[in-house]
């Protein structure tokens, strides 16, 4: 049966649906806690219905589009509504796999759609995030309490009243039925809060509802500590028009001052505050900037650490500290060997405060040491705003306070020290603290927030016992008791996971928002900062015990309702997609997952930040260890032991591309077989006629040669279907917001019949010619509008149709040899390049013209390629981007952002406006490439009225430039408003189309 998914689905539609879920309107249960990869619920929707679905199955997209989202001409978010009861019903006992099911948005919305769907993962803190966000809210959903207006207003479940009761107001004295788990979680929530505040260990700890964290270091010029500031802004948060907010500090007189210029503004009256009509500049890079403001002009300090260049200055003597520590002597800078005094510093602090809290050395000690931490600042909200004032001693001795409470305690299981990760992994700005002594789960959090993260972990695991205690009182048998305990405090935990993300010296302060604590893995990974949040955990704020049961509240609402009404059947299961020994259910009609994409994130090391806290608050304690409680097997083996750290027990085991793992644990690996070897065993559970779909968002080329290995090579499948889909946000700046070439996209693959050879040598002119007919009939499916510019679109479907094209067949030769899945990606690339061109009716035989057209092609909105998408650039002309830069066709750019997770950008030397000057800028810079050469002049004789001439064969080729690049503007490749064809156009003597 040919599935819906392979005859077509109205793809764009269906990205603009997912596309509204990358910002404001994420699913409500992203917010419980951050995970690293996320599929938009309304993609998933949709690729799971076609894949389950017949060819002809609805006679118009708009039917299809209609079943999926009932809502969709009312709302946006159209995940908020479940599928028609008729779609439901027609899928209902259909069974969908997730093998890497991650965050669960596969599985949930399969089970929506009204199918069995089996979820599984690797990693015991995903598996326990599946379980909370596919189980319980199941599971419990018939569990209601009859809880009067007043009690929902003041647990905050008025909306919960409303959406579950069918009201628009609450009133106090009225009783509503409410979902029974997410009452609980709202009581318990309280509770544990509560007794926190009162706890005597943490009373006095926090007046101020957020403080400024970072590190100051004893100079060794001048002897005195000097804080280490990443970033002198405090709020730069732009309105409408003008500024909102606008605060910074400064170093003064020895000490840090604050700068509140909407203070200032109140205190001189005469004006509206409400906006600041001031002129900002900024240098992110340098941390500072410029303020003028009613004739006067501010200056914003820079930053004085930068720990990519290993230097530093001392805020009192102004001495550079570049210095280098070898065989613990300090030398002054300028040599590189040993290690960087303040790396060296910060490892010392590390080995110190250990030795501290083991008691042995002393406190006064451990304040001498040669780093030590400190604040900045410490921030109130009142009514809406931030107000600011700079830490005082008595702010950083409370700091002190907790660390000597930490030691009273030390030798409690609840405080994490197992050790992180200890090799490097290659993933830029992931795994990077530990170099700086971190070394240690415990570490990663100052006195204050580790104490306040271990004092909840106990009030959770109490609170577990009492609502055990609750629900056997009121009549649960022993076993449904521990379930439901176990539910609730699991959501627990995990408010307790989201608040340590966002409070630990790997948060950063963001002073252009309103929510300015950014959590750890706002950057994807765990690295080293210098202005950190901590939050205190009574405030109304992000990254307070609060904010995150209110996002768990949030999100129960929604995963209770999606789920309560669907008849489908869960399997959450902790497995190997390797071995799958635990999987039931026999074999299933759709397998659909979202692998891993080489060594893209390090799972197993950095969710091991929240396994820590998991395993704590999910577990027993004896006082010495932790014993088995809630989901057990997430946390302690076979034979009952404590698993340690996720690192140490399936690190090796993850399908990933990680040199830094392999060299450590001493095993020979790489992620192409892996991965084959995880799809070999997963095809075991398809049936006969099913159909695997997979999402690969992979940026490398290399990986997605991995995946065509697994796939068509190893496993003797074949993509009978393909789409660029909207995905997680792209996090590079030159790609982000537009379709990359690289980016999401979605295939589906069938078992090949057999033997299907094809040799390109005899049969490349039919190939070409065949590809380019099903990018014609994609492109018309694609309603992208005529004044669009729709390159990158084109050419992602080019090379679609070119993969299902080589894949349908094996072997594939040419020029007698047999082709492997790298030669065959490598001729997918240059035969959907070839394809684009026979629609333009053209053959170029200059390499520079071929190259730039490519270029032109492949290039986002802005001019701009990153180095991925000029990989496939390379392959598709044979230039390496080197020779590419010697023609004159792309240089190196800047453009800003961050520098974590960035791919390098190439701008595309390309004229951008239709004048002279601009025209000689990008002549200059191509000149000696005798076609280029040609089609520029061709340009100046129009626009400067001059009469060059070119040499007659050299001119035939610019001509066919020309002609192409128009041609591809009538596909609606390129844009129909570009210079080079608007210009082109003018050359051949066309008349204006549109």
């Amino acid at each position: 049966m040919t599935s819906l998914l392979e005859s077509g689905i109205p793809i764009e539609a269906i990205n603009e649906y997912s596309e509204v879920e990358k910002g404001p309107g994420r699913p409500p249960h992203w917010e419980m806690v951050f995970w690293w990869t996320r599929k938009p619920l309304a993609g998933a929707r949709a690729v799971i219905a076609a894949a389950l679905l017949p060819a002809d199955a609805y006679s118009n997209p708009e039917q299809f589009l209609n079943d999926l989202f009932p809502c969709r001409r009312e709302r946006k978010t159209v995940y908020q509504c479940n599928p028609s009861p008729r779609l439901v019903e027609r899928l209902r006992g259909k069974k969908v796999l997730d093998p890497f099911a991650g965050f669960g948005s596969i599985p949930l919305e399969a089970a929506r759609l009204g199918a069995d769907a089996a979820a599984v993962e690797l990693l015991p803190t995903a598996y326990v995030f599946l379980k909370a966000v596919l189980e319980y809210p199941k599971k419990f959903s018939h569990l209601t309490t009859e809880i009067t207006g007043r009690e929902a207003k003041e647990l905050g479940l008025e909306d919960v009243v409303k959406k579950f009761n069918g009201v628009k107001a609450v009133a106090d004295s009225a009783r509503y039925k409410v979902p029974a788990l997410i009452y609980d979680v709202a009581k318990w929530g309280r509770w544990v809060l509560e007794q926190l505040r009162n706890d005597s260990d943490v009373a006095g700890l926090y007046d101020a509802d957020v403080y400024i964290g970072t590190w100051e270091v004893k100079c060794p010029v001048c002897g005195r500590y000097t804080p280490l500031v990443g970033n002198w802004w405090l709020a730069r948060v732009k309105g409408k028009t003008y500024y909102e907010r606008l605060a910074w500090m400064k170093w003064e007189d020895g000490r840090i001052s604050v700068v509140d210029l909407n203070e200032e503004c109140r205190r001189q009256g005469g004006g509206s505050c409400g906006e600041l009509n001031a002129k900002v500049q900024t240098r992110e890079e340098e941390g500072g900037g410029s303020v003028e403001w009613r004739g006067q002009r501010y200056a914003v300090p820079a930053k004085n650490i930068d720990a990519r260049r290993e230097t530093a200055q001392c805020l009192h003597c102004r001495a550079e500290i570049n210095h280098r520590v070898v065989n613990g002597k300090i030398t002054k800078g300028g040599r590189r060997d040993g290690d960087w005094y303040v790396k060296w510093a910060l490892r010392q602090w590390n080995e110190l405060y250990e030795k501290y809290l083991r008691g042995e050395v002393t406190l006064e000690e451990l304040k001498n040491a040669s780093v030590r931490p400190t604040l900045l600042a410490k921030v109130y909200v009142k009514d809406g705003d931030l107000q600011f004032q700079p830490a005082t001693q008595q702010d950083m001795d409370k700091l002190w306070q907790a660390a000597e409470r930490l030691r009273r305690m030390w030798g409690d299981p609840d405080i994490p020290t197992e050790e992180l990760w200890k090799y490097h992994m290659g993933t830029a700005g992931q795994l990077s603290i530990w170099t700086w002594g971190f070394n240690k789960f415990f570490k990663l959090f100052n006195p204050r927030q580790l104490l306040t993260l271990v004092k909840l972990v106990k009030l959770i695991r109490e609170a577990g016992k009492k609502i055990e205690e609750d629900k056997l009182k009121e009549g649960l048998n022993k076993e449904e008791a521990l379930k439901y305990a176990e539910a609730v405090t699991t959501y627990l935990a995990i408010a307790l996971t989201n608040m340590s993300d966002f409070n630990s010296i790997s948060s950063q302060w963001q002073a252009t928002a309103w929510q300015p604590v950014k959590r750890a893995f706002a950057m994807r990974g765990i690295s080293m900062q210098w202005n950190y949040g901590d939050v205190k955990p009574y405030s109304k704020g992000t990254g307070s015990w609060n904010n995150a049961i209110e996002n768990i509240i949030s999100s129960l609402s929604y995963l209770v309702f999606a789920t309560s009404g669907s008849p489908s059947r869960f399997w959450v299961v902790l497995d190997d997609a390797s071995e799958l020994s635990k999987l039931e259910g026999g074999k299933f009609d759709v397998i659909i997952t979202d692998p891993p994409y080489a060594d893209d994130v390090a799972y197993s090391e950095l969710s091991d930040f929240y396994f820590v806290w998991l395993k704590r608050a999910l577990s027993d304690s004896d006082g010495a260890a932790l014993r088995p409680r809630f989901v057990p097997e997430a946390f302690f083996d076979e034979l009952g032991l404590e698993v340690r750290t996720q690192w140490e027990r399936f690190a090796v085991r993850e399908v990933s591309e990680s040199v830094g793992r392999w060299e450590y644990f001493k095993i020979s690996a790489t992620f192409r077989d892996m991965l084959a070897k995880a799809f070999a065993n997963v095809l075991r559970f398809l049936k006969e006629d099913g159909l695997l779909v997979t999402y690969y968002v992979a940026k490398k080329p290399e990986s997605w040669a991995a995946l065509v290995d697994a796939l068509w090579r190893v496993n003797g499948l074949e993509m009978v279907a393909a789409y660029p889909v909207a995905t997680e946000s792209e996090e590079n700046v030159v790609a982000r917001g537009k379709a990359s070439v690289l980016g999401g996209y979605v295939s589906a693959w069938r078992r090949r019949s057999g033997p299907k050879p094809l040799d390109l040598s005899a049969e490349r002119d039919r190939v070409v010619e065949e590809v380019a007919e099903r990018v014609d009939r994609r492109l018309r499916a694609v309603s992208s509008g005529a004044k669009k510019k729709n390159g990158t679109t084109a050419w992602v479907y080019a090379y679609l149709a070119a993969l299902e094209y080589l894949t349908a067949h094996s072997p594939v030769t040419l020029g007698g040899l047999e082709l492997d899945s790298e030669g065959l990606m490598r001729q997918a690339v240059a035969i959907a390049f070839e394809a684009l061109l026979r629609k333009a009716g053209v053959r170029l035989s200059d390499p520079a013209a071929h190259a730039y057209l490519a270029l032109r092609i492949m290039e986002n909105e802005r001019g701009y390629v990153d180095s991925d998408t000029l990989s496939h650039v390379e392959r598709a002309t044979g230039l390496p981007h080197v020779d590419l830069i010697k023609l004159g066709l792309i240089r190196e750019a800047d453009v800003g952002g961050p520098r974590v997770a960035k791919r390098k950008a190439f701008e595309v030397l390309a004229p951008r406006g239709d004048t002279v000057d601009e025209i000689r800028r990008v002549y200059s810079a191509q000149r000696g490439r005798p076609v280029l050469d040609c089609f520029r002049q061709l340009q100046l004789n129009l626009l400067a009225k001059t009469s060059v001439t070119c040499a007659p064969e050299v001119r035939e080729e610019a001509l066919a430039l020309a002609r192409a690049l128009v041609e591809l503007a009538r596909a609606g490749v390129l844009d129909e408003d570009d210079v080079d064809v608007k210009t082109a156009k003018v050359i051949l003597g066309a008349e204006w189309w549109g």
